[in-house]
Protein backbone atom coordinates (compact mmCIF):
# COMPACT_ATOMS: atom_id res chain seq x y z
CA UNK A 1 0.00 0.00 0.00
CA UNK A 2 1.38 3.29 -0.71
CA UNK A 3 1.44 6.51 0.96
CA UNK A 4 -0.82 8.66 -0.59
CA UNK A 5 -3.21 5.10 0.15
CA UNK A 6 -2.29 5.43 3.56
CA UNK A 7 -3.36 9.31 3.91
CA UNK A 8 -6.43 9.10 1.77
CA UNK A 9 -7.88 6.65 4.37
CA UNK A 10 -6.70 8.39 7.31
CA UNK A 11 -8.19 12.01 5.97
CA UNK A 12 -11.36 9.73 4.80
CA UNK A 13 -11.76 8.81 8.54
CA UNK A 14 -11.35 11.95 10.29
CA UNK A 15 -13.69 13.40 7.82
CA UNK A 16 -16.75 10.95 8.87
CA UNK A 17 -15.76 11.97 12.10
CA UNK A 18 -16.52 15.64 11.76
CA UNK A 19 -19.50 14.94 9.81
CA UNK A 20 -20.80 12.27 12.86
CA UNK A 21 -20.03 15.15 15.12
CA UNK A 22 -22.06 17.84 13.56
CA UNK A 23 -25.41 15.82 13.11
CA UNK A 24 -25.03 14.17 16.70
CA UNK A 25 -27.28 16.58 19.34
CA UNK A 26 -26.22 18.16 21.99
CA UNK A 27 -27.58 16.11 24.72
CA UNK A 28 -26.62 12.81 22.58
CA UNK A 29 -22.95 13.80 23.04
CA UNK A 30 -22.30 10.39 24.55
CA UNK A 31 -23.13 8.87 22.17
CA UNK A 32 -20.75 10.29 19.80
CA UNK A 33 -18.21 10.02 22.10
CA UNK A 34 -18.70 5.76 22.21
CA UNK A 35 -18.96 6.47 18.18
CA UNK A 36 -15.35 7.95 17.98
CA UNK A 37 -14.12 5.64 20.51
CA UNK A 38 -15.18 2.68 18.42
CA UNK A 39 -13.84 4.16 15.50
CA UNK A 40 -10.26 5.02 17.18
CA UNK A 41 -10.52 1.25 18.37
CA UNK A 42 -11.16 -0.19 14.52
CA UNK A 43 -8.26 -2.09 13.29
CA UNK A 44 -5.93 -0.12 10.81
CA UNK A 45 -5.81 -1.13 7.04
CA UNK A 46 -2.10 0.09 7.26
CA UNK A 47 0.24 -2.64 5.93
CA UNK A 48 3.80 -2.29 8.53
CA UNK A 49 5.55 -3.61 5.48
CA UNK A 50 4.55 -0.62 3.49
CA UNK A 51 6.41 1.50 6.06
CA UNK A 52 5.05 3.84 8.16
CA UNK A 53 1.61 5.66 7.45
CA UNK A 54 1.76 9.02 6.91
CA UNK A 55 1.76 12.02 9.68
CA UNK A 56 -1.85 13.27 9.94
CA UNK A 57 -2.41 16.18 8.03
CA UNK A 58 -3.96 19.13 10.44
CA UNK A 59 -7.70 19.40 10.92
CA UNK A 60 -9.09 20.69 7.04
CA UNK A 61 -10.63 23.65 6.85
CA UNK A 62 -13.52 24.20 5.00
CA UNK A 63 -11.32 25.41 2.10
CA UNK A 64 -9.54 22.39 2.53
CA UNK A 65 -12.78 20.39 2.52
CA UNK A 66 -13.54 21.81 -0.66
CA UNK A 67 -10.25 20.99 -2.16
CA UNK A 68 -10.76 17.43 -0.87
CA UNK A 69 -13.63 17.07 -3.02
CA UNK A 70 -12.15 17.83 -5.89
CA UNK A 71 -9.71 15.90 -5.67
CA UNK A 72 -11.70 12.82 -5.38
CA UNK A 73 -13.50 14.15 -8.13
CA UNK A 74 -10.20 14.12 -10.00
CA UNK A 75 -9.02 10.95 -9.05
CA UNK A 76 -11.89 9.10 -9.14
CA UNK A 77 -12.03 7.02 -12.01
CA UNK A 78 -13.36 3.20 -13.10
CA UNK A 79 -10.54 1.26 -10.75
CA UNK A 80 -11.44 3.46 -7.72
CA UNK A 81 -15.49 3.50 -7.97
CA UNK A 82 -16.21 -0.02 -6.13
CA UNK A 83 -14.18 0.73 -2.85
CA UNK A 84 -15.17 4.74 -2.71
CA UNK A 85 -18.88 2.91 -3.37
CA UNK A 86 -18.13 0.32 0.02
CA UNK A 87 -16.62 2.96 1.78
CA UNK A 88 -19.39 5.33 1.50
CA UNK A 89 -22.01 2.45 2.13
CA UNK A 90 -19.85 1.99 5.77
CA UNK A 91 -20.64 5.62 6.12
CA UNK A 92 -24.64 5.78 5.45
CA UNK A 93 -24.56 2.74 7.85
CA UNK A 94 -22.43 4.23 10.94
CA UNK A 95 -23.98 7.53 10.32
CA UNK A 96 -27.58 5.99 10.84
CA UNK A 97 -26.34 4.22 13.99
CA UNK A 98 -25.28 6.85 15.54
CA UNK A 99 -27.96 9.54 14.64
CA UNK A 100 -31.30 9.58 17.16
CA UNK A 101 -34.78 10.46 15.18
CA UNK A 102 -36.61 12.75 17.13
CA UNK A 103 -39.33 11.14 18.97
CA UNK A 104 -36.47 9.89 20.52
CA UNK A 105 -34.61 12.20 21.08
CA UNK A 106 -37.54 13.87 23.25
CA UNK A 107 -38.63 10.98 24.96
CA UNK A 108 -34.50 10.63 26.33
CA UNK A 109 -35.08 14.45 27.03
CA UNK A 110 -37.90 13.72 29.52
CA UNK A 111 -36.71 10.72 31.06
CA UNK A 112 -33.61 12.92 31.89
CA UNK A 113 -35.70 15.50 33.32
CA UNK A 114 -38.25 12.81 35.13
CA UNK A 115 -34.89 10.93 36.44
CA UNK A 116 -33.56 14.28 38.15
CA UNK A 117 -36.88 15.38 39.35
CA UNK A 118 -37.47 12.15 40.84
CA UNK A 119 -40.57 12.13 42.95
CA UNK A 120 -41.00 15.81 42.75
CA UNK A 121 -44.01 16.10 40.39
CA UNK A 122 -46.08 13.97 42.20
CA UNK A 123 -45.63 15.57 45.81
CA UNK A 124 -45.96 19.03 43.73
CA UNK A 125 -49.78 17.79 42.72
CA UNK A 126 -50.23 16.54 46.51
CA UNK A 127 -48.73 19.61 48.02
CA UNK A 128 -51.28 21.85 46.06
CA UNK A 129 -54.30 20.12 46.52
CA UNK A 130 -53.72 20.07 50.29
CA UNK A 131 -52.87 23.53 50.30
CA UNK A 132 -56.47 24.13 48.13
CA UNK A 133 -58.09 21.73 50.66
CA UNK A 134 -56.66 24.03 53.71
CA UNK A 135 -58.11 27.15 51.97
CA UNK A 136 -61.27 26.04 51.00
CA UNK A 137 -61.75 24.57 55.34
CA UNK A 138 -60.07 27.96 56.24
CA UNK A 139 -62.93 30.14 54.09
CA UNK A 140 -65.93 28.09 56.25
CA UNK A 141 -64.48 27.56 59.17
CA UNK A 142 -64.52 31.41 59.05
CA UNK A 143 -67.94 31.75 57.87
CA UNK A 144 -68.82 29.52 60.75
CA UNK A 145 -67.03 31.44 63.36
CA UNK A 146 -68.43 34.45 62.01
CA UNK A 147 -72.18 32.81 62.09
CA UNK A 148 -71.97 31.91 66.10
CA UNK A 149 -70.46 35.52 66.45
CA UNK A 150 -73.33 36.92 64.81
CA UNK A 151 -76.04 34.60 66.88
CA UNK A 152 -73.64 35.57 70.33
CA UNK A 153 -74.22 38.93 69.76
CA UNK A 154 -77.84 39.01 68.68
CA UNK A 155 -78.44 36.68 72.03
CA UNK A 156 -76.79 39.28 74.47
CA UNK A 157 -78.75 41.93 72.70
CA UNK A 158 -82.49 40.20 73.32
CA UNK A 159 -80.98 39.29 76.93
CA UNK A 160 -79.90 43.07 77.70
CA UNK A 161 -83.13 44.42 76.31
CA UNK A 162 -85.07 41.39 78.57
CA UNK A 163 -82.78 43.06 81.79
CA UNK A 164 -83.50 46.20 80.78
CA UNK A 165 -87.36 45.93 79.81
CA UNK A 166 -88.31 43.54 82.45
CA UNK A 167 -90.40 42.00 79.09
CA UNK A 168 -90.35 38.85 77.09
CA UNK A 169 -89.84 38.62 73.65
CA UNK A 170 -92.43 35.80 71.84
CA UNK A 171 -95.89 34.86 73.21
CA UNK A 172 -96.81 35.04 76.41
CA UNK A 173 -97.61 30.65 76.75
CA UNK A 174 -97.57 28.90 80.12
CA UNK A 175 -95.04 25.88 80.96
CA UNK A 176 -98.07 24.20 82.45
CA UNK A 177 -96.46 20.56 83.41
CA UNK A 178 -99.25 17.48 83.26
CA UNK A 179 -99.49 15.80 86.70
CA UNK A 180 -100.56 12.38 86.52
CA UNK A 181 -103.59 11.83 88.83
CA UNK A 182 -103.27 9.60 92.27
CA UNK A 183 -103.94 6.13 92.00
CA UNK A 184 -107.04 4.56 92.32
CA UNK A 185 -108.60 7.73 91.82
CA UNK A 186 -112.59 8.20 90.58
CA UNK A 187 -113.39 8.27 87.52
CA UNK A 188 -116.37 9.21 88.00
CA UNK A 189 -118.49 11.34 85.21
CA UNK A 190 -122.01 13.52 85.45
CA UNK A 191 -124.91 11.75 84.33
CA UNK A 192 -126.48 15.22 83.58
CA UNK A 193 -124.64 17.84 82.02
CA UNK A 194 -125.05 21.08 80.52
CA UNK A 195 -121.84 22.89 78.77
CA UNK A 196 -122.37 26.42 77.23
CA UNK A 197 -119.73 27.50 75.07
CA UNK A 198 -121.51 29.83 72.75
CA UNK A 199 -121.78 33.53 73.71
CA UNK A 200 -124.12 34.86 71.01
CA UNK A 201 -124.49 38.05 72.66
CA UNK A 202 -120.91 38.64 73.20
CA UNK A 203 -121.23 39.08 76.88
CA UNK A 204 -117.90 38.32 77.80
CA UNK A 205 -116.36 40.15 75.18
CA UNK A 206 -114.23 42.52 76.86
CA UNK A 207 -112.34 39.62 78.59
CA UNK A 208 -112.39 37.50 75.60
CA UNK A 209 -107.90 37.34 75.83
CA UNK A 210 -106.29 37.26 78.61
CA UNK A 211 -103.90 40.27 79.50
CA UNK A 212 -100.33 40.26 79.15
CA UNK A 213 -99.34 41.32 82.23
CA UNK A 214 -102.61 39.29 83.82
CA UNK A 215 -102.20 38.14 87.21
CA UNK A 216 -102.50 34.65 88.09
CA UNK A 217 -105.46 34.01 90.12
CA UNK A 218 -105.76 34.18 94.24
CA UNK A 219 -107.91 33.37 96.72
CA UNK A 220 -108.72 36.71 97.96
CA UNK A 221 -109.17 37.45 93.93
CA UNK A 222 -111.43 34.19 93.81
CA UNK A 223 -113.04 33.71 96.73
CA UNK A 224 -113.34 37.06 98.47
CA UNK A 225 -117.19 37.32 99.21
CA UNK A 226 -118.45 34.22 98.01
CA UNK A 227 -117.23 31.92 101.37
CA UNK A 228 -121.03 31.77 102.08
CA UNK A 229 -123.75 31.20 98.60
CA UNK A 230 -127.29 31.69 99.53
CA UNK A 231 -130.54 31.52 97.29
CA UNK A 232 -134.32 31.33 98.49
CA UNK A 233 -134.43 28.73 100.85
CA UNK A 234 -131.05 26.94 100.04
CA UNK A 235 -127.97 28.14 101.29
CA UNK A 236 -124.11 26.65 100.73
CA UNK A 237 -121.11 26.96 102.66
CA UNK A 238 -117.36 26.40 101.97
CA UNK A 239 -115.82 23.91 103.34
CA UNK A 240 -112.32 23.58 101.20
CA UNK A 241 -110.67 25.68 98.70
CA UNK A 242 -107.92 26.01 96.84
CA UNK A 243 -105.24 28.33 94.22
CA UNK A 244 -102.89 26.38 92.13
CA UNK A 245 -100.76 27.09 89.05
CA UNK A 246 -100.70 23.30 87.86
CA UNK A 247 -103.97 23.19 86.46
CA UNK A 248 -103.89 19.49 85.49
CA UNK A 249 -103.83 18.55 89.53
CA UNK A 250 -107.13 18.98 89.35
CA UNK A 251 -108.54 17.20 86.73
CA UNK A 252 -108.07 13.17 85.47
CA UNK A 253 -107.61 12.53 81.41
CA UNK A 254 -104.88 12.84 79.66
CA UNK A 255 -106.77 14.54 76.71
CA UNK A 256 -108.47 16.79 78.93
CA UNK A 257 -104.43 17.37 80.84
CA UNK A 258 -103.16 18.11 77.36
CA UNK A 259 -106.25 20.48 76.29
CA UNK A 260 -105.35 22.51 79.12
CA UNK A 261 -101.75 22.88 78.42
CA UNK A 262 -102.57 23.56 74.85
CA UNK A 263 -104.66 26.38 75.58
CA UNK A 264 -102.08 28.10 78.24
CA UNK A 265 -103.76 27.67 81.77
CA UNK A 266 -101.83 29.40 84.40
CA UNK A 267 -103.44 28.78 87.09
CA UNK A 268 -107.50 27.12 88.32
CA UNK A 269 -108.82 27.53 91.51
CA UNK A 270 -111.30 25.29 93.21
CA UNK A 271 -113.55 24.61 96.18
CA UNK A 272 -115.95 22.65 98.16
CA UNK A 273 -119.37 23.72 99.50
CA UNK A 274 -122.03 22.31 101.04
CA UNK A 275 -125.76 22.97 102.89
CA UNK A 276 -126.12 22.66 106.43
CA UNK A 277 -127.45 19.71 106.60
CA UNK A 278 -124.97 17.68 104.91
CA UNK A 279 -127.32 16.65 102.38
CA UNK A 280 -125.74 17.88 98.72
CA UNK A 281 -122.46 19.08 98.01
CA UNK A 282 -121.53 21.30 95.29
CA UNK A 283 -117.78 21.71 93.61
CA UNK A 284 -116.14 24.77 91.84
CA UNK A 285 -113.54 25.07 89.15
CA UNK A 286 -112.45 27.32 87.57
CA UNK A 287 -109.34 27.56 85.00
CA UNK A 288 -107.87 30.94 83.46
CA UNK A 289 -107.05 30.12 80.08
CA UNK A 290 -105.07 32.33 77.47
CA UNK A 291 -108.24 33.05 75.46
CA UNK A 292 -112.28 32.49 74.94
CA UNK A 293 -111.35 29.54 71.87
CA UNK A 294 -108.78 28.03 74.65
CA UNK A 295 -111.79 27.80 77.27
CA UNK A 296 -113.92 26.37 74.86
CA UNK A 297 -111.74 23.68 73.87
CA UNK A 298 -111.35 22.68 77.01
CA UNK A 299 -115.49 22.53 77.58
CA UNK A 300 -115.48 20.37 74.58
CA UNK A 301 -112.91 17.84 76.61
CA UNK A 302 -115.09 18.34 79.67
CA UNK A 303 -118.00 16.94 78.33
CA UNK A 304 -118.87 13.44 78.87
CA UNK A 305 -121.87 13.12 75.81
CA UNK A 306 -119.11 13.99 73.36
CA UNK A 307 -117.91 11.10 71.84
CA UNK A 308 -115.08 12.54 69.77
CA UNK A 309 -112.95 13.20 72.86
CA UNK A 310 -111.50 10.87 75.94
CA UNK A 311 -113.14 10.58 79.05
CA UNK A 312 -112.17 13.17 81.42
CA UNK A 313 -113.53 15.41 84.29
CA UNK A 314 -113.06 16.81 87.45
CA UNK A 315 -111.07 15.24 90.38
CA UNK A 316 -113.16 15.02 93.56
CA UNK A 317 -110.81 17.37 96.01
CA UNK A 318 -112.82 15.52 99.21
CA UNK A 319 -112.70 11.62 98.48
CA UNK A 320 -114.57 11.11 101.63
CA UNK A 321 -117.89 12.59 100.16
CA UNK A 322 -119.42 9.53 97.94
CA UNK A 323 -121.66 11.98 95.74
CA UNK A 324 -118.03 13.18 94.05
CA UNK A 325 -116.71 9.44 93.51
CA UNK A 326 -120.13 7.21 92.61
CA UNK A 327 -123.71 7.76 91.83
CA UNK A 328 -125.34 10.53 90.33
CA UNK A 329 -124.38 14.02 89.84
CA UNK A 330 -124.71 16.96 87.78
CA UNK A 331 -122.94 19.52 85.70
CA UNK A 332 -123.14 22.78 84.24
CA UNK A 333 -119.62 24.26 82.71
CA UNK A 334 -119.70 27.91 81.47
CA UNK A 335 -117.15 29.82 78.74
CA UNK A 336 -116.79 33.45 80.28
CA UNK A 337 -114.35 34.77 77.90
CA UNK A 338 -110.83 33.41 78.94
CA UNK A 339 -111.82 31.66 81.90
CA UNK A 340 -113.96 28.01 81.77
CA UNK A 341 -115.92 27.70 85.12
CA UNK A 342 -117.22 24.23 86.39
CA UNK A 343 -120.22 23.78 88.64
CA UNK A 344 -120.36 19.90 89.84
CA UNK A 345 -123.44 19.17 92.24
CA UNK A 346 -124.49 16.21 93.70
CA UNK A 347 -126.30 14.14 97.28
CA UNK A 348 -123.58 13.50 99.23
CA UNK A 349 -124.29 10.01 99.25
CA UNK A 350 -124.54 9.53 95.81
CA UNK A 351 -127.63 8.58 95.49
CA UNK A 352 -130.81 9.48 92.88
CA UNK A 353 -132.10 13.04 93.57
CA UNK A 354 -135.69 13.37 94.88
CA UNK A 355 -138.37 14.88 93.58
CA UNK A 356 -138.55 18.20 93.36
CA UNK A 357 -136.53 20.99 92.38
CA UNK A 358 -133.29 20.28 95.16
CA UNK A 359 -130.71 19.70 92.73
CA UNK A 360 -131.71 22.16 90.54
CA UNK A 361 -131.50 24.69 93.07
CA UNK A 362 -128.25 23.53 94.40
CA UNK A 363 -127.10 24.21 90.91
CA UNK A 364 -128.06 28.08 90.82
CA UNK A 365 -126.82 28.46 93.82
CA UNK A 366 -123.19 26.91 93.12
CA UNK A 367 -123.22 29.20 89.90
CA UNK A 368 -123.19 32.29 92.27
CA UNK A 369 -119.38 30.59 93.19
CA UNK A 370 -117.59 32.47 89.98
CA UNK A 371 -118.76 36.09 91.30
CA UNK A 372 -114.85 37.14 90.89
CA UNK A 373 -115.40 36.77 86.79
CA UNK A 374 -118.45 38.98 86.71
CA UNK A 375 -116.40 41.63 88.91
CA UNK A 376 -113.47 41.39 86.16
CA UNK A 377 -116.16 41.57 83.60
CA UNK A 378 -117.12 44.86 85.03
CA UNK A 379 -113.88 46.40 85.69
CA UNK A 380 -113.05 45.59 81.48
CA UNK A 381 -116.18 47.17 80.87
CA UNK A 382 -115.54 50.50 82.21
CA UNK A 383 -112.07 51.26 81.31
CA UNK A 384 -113.08 50.57 77.63
CA UNK A 385 -115.55 53.58 78.37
Amino acid sequence: MSDSDSGGRARRRRSRRARRSRNLPVDDAGVAEETEEAESEAPDDHDPSEGPPAAAPPPPTRRGRKGTKGRKSRKGGPGRDKPAAKNGAGQRSTASAGEMDPVSKFSASALSRVTVLGDRPTEVVYKLAEQSQRKRGTVILGTLLAMCAMALVTLAGVLIYQLVSGETIGPDRAETAIVDPPEGHSTLVPEVFQGKEDNEEDVFEPIAERPDDAEPLTEDRVFAGTEELELDDMKLTMRDSEVTDTCTALVWGEELAQTLVDGSCTSAASAVYKDPDDQYVAQFALFDLEDESAAMAVNNALDPTNYETEPGFLLPRDTSIDGLRQGHSQATTQVMGHYLAVHWVARTDGADPEEGTAMAEVNVVAMNASESVYKELRDAREAQE
